[in-house]
């Protein structure tokens, strides 16, 4: 089947809008008040003209989101039908400058609020400022960022790729025969040249994937120089700094090691030597950073990890001196779908705030069932365990049939839930 990298990261990319804006509808349908929980109200003056959060958002969400997948669709259908790939190049490439052109258009047509909101906070994210407030959305868009991290290389292959359409002479063997006995050797290293080039990210891969950990740990550091010497607050933000910071060896060492065993740079005697020494460094980093993650996601993210004694898991690293009472919800629904169907919530469904809750999670909880956060700890770390597997060099994941993509794609579900939770704890506290 035909399904190229380019159209791959496009699809990614909706799918995690789809993610975003589905998000929104069971946060919204569940009573949850989006505006003030990601604290919007917050932003500069110079978004004041934009209703940045409104009833209908995820109804944009989702309506701008069908709107680029048509166009990607209908893109990929005419580059399956070519059998020419100067023209599904071509296919491919006005497929980009369109959807571009969709996201960018400065006139009141067609979500216009919702582009606004996603290249404003993108703007944000980008500048590097260690003055401007940070918000809880743009962190949430900065970690999705983070999710979407091998994709900033998959991008960069694919503009390798337009580039050589366009500029087919700047991406050739740069050769010649002087004798017209040497002209199909020389043919056949033009060939070669061409049929290497924007096959490999290397160097410029890599440091692609670190953009988005390093936007993310600039919010942190951000956060911590406003915070107050010594407090909990700071403790916090520097341990979260040093999480985004361990994703840096890794991305490091996976590299390393695919140039070795890969591109077969290091055809020394000292190769087999440098490729252990090279992998056991990356199984510590990668092992710190996985389950490190892990913890924060569940300690912090989620506020999950509580015991009945009032202790919990986030006290490891930061524990709070002074404690606020735990405030009321203003709903409370049995799970995510049932937020769905129903329309009007009771205030005799209001939980209360009791010791005897259960094992690892807090004492209140925006819905009632359980297994719901049992199962998304359980996932999340099974999921970060098997991104590890798109660094590794020892498995290939890329050589699988479309097996980037769908670890790719479950990357984006486990952000997905992780985004979920992480409003949902923001009212539940």
């Amino acid at each position: 089947m035909y399904f190229p990298a380019a159209f791959q990261v496009l699809f990614l990319a909706l799918l995690a809008a789809f993610g975003w804006g589905m998000n929104l509808r069971l946060l919204s349908r569940a009573g949850v008040k989006v505006r003030p929980v990601l604290q919007l109200a917050q932003l500069p003056t110079t978004h004041a003209d934009i209703d940045w959060v409104d009833d209908g958002l995820y109804g944009n969400v989702f309506r701008l989101a069908a709107v680029l997948s048509g166009i990607a669709s209908i893109g990929w259908i005419l580059c399956a039908m070519s059998r020419d790939p100067a023209i599904q190049t071509a296919i491919t490439l006005l497929t980009y400058i369109v959807i571009i052109f969709v996201l960018v258009v400065p006139r009141r047509i067609l979500c216009y609020t919702v582009r606004r909101q996603f290249l404003g906070l993108l703007a944000r994210i980008v500048k590097p400022s260690m003055t401007d407030p940070v918000c809880l959305a743009d962190v949430v868009m900065a970690d999705i960022l983070t999710s979407c991290a091998r994709m900033f290389a998959d991008l960069f292959l694919v503009g390798c790729q337009f580039g050589k359409f366009i500029w087919p002479k700047r991406f050739g063997a740069d050769l010649s025969a002087s004798q017209g006995g040497l002209s199909a050797l020389v043919q056949f290293v033009r060939d070669r040249h061409e049929q290497d080039a924007c096959t490999s990210s290397g160097m410029a891969g890599m440091l692609l994937v670190c953009v988005p950990y390093g936007f993310r740990l600039r919010q942190c550091i951000n956060e911590y120089l406003k915070a107050a010497s010594g407090s909990s607050d700071a403790r916090r933000h520097m341990a979260n700094a040093i999480k985004y910071a361990s994703s840096f060896p890794v991305i490091a060492l996976s590299a390393t090691q695919r140039q070795v065993t890969v591109d077969g740079i290091m055809e020394t005697k000292y190769s087999d030597w440098a490729l252990h020494a090279a992998f056991g460094l990356w199984v510590a980093a990668v092992g710190f950073n996985s389950l490190y993650s892990f913890y924060w996601d569940v300690a912090f993210d989620w506020n999950l990890g509580h015991s009945s004694s009032g202790w919990k898991l986030s006290d490891l690293i930061a524990p709070v001196d002074d404690k606020p009472p735990v405030e009321m919800l203003d709903t409370f629904v049995e799970s995510p779908a049932d937020a769905l169907q129903d329309d009007t919530f009771s205030e005799s469904t209001l939980p209360s705030t009791r010791r005897d809750f259960p094992w690892m999670l807090r004492p209140c909880l925006r819905f009632a069932s359980h297994k719901l956060y049992y199962i998304a700890m359980a996932l999340d770390f099974l999921l970060r365990v098997a991104w590890t597997m798109k660094l590794s060099s020892y498995i290939q994941i890329d050589t699988m049939a479309y097996g980037a993509f769908w670890l790719n794609a479950l990357e984006i579900y486990r952000r997905w839930q992780w985004t979920f939770l992480r409003i949902e704890k923001e009212t539940a506290l």
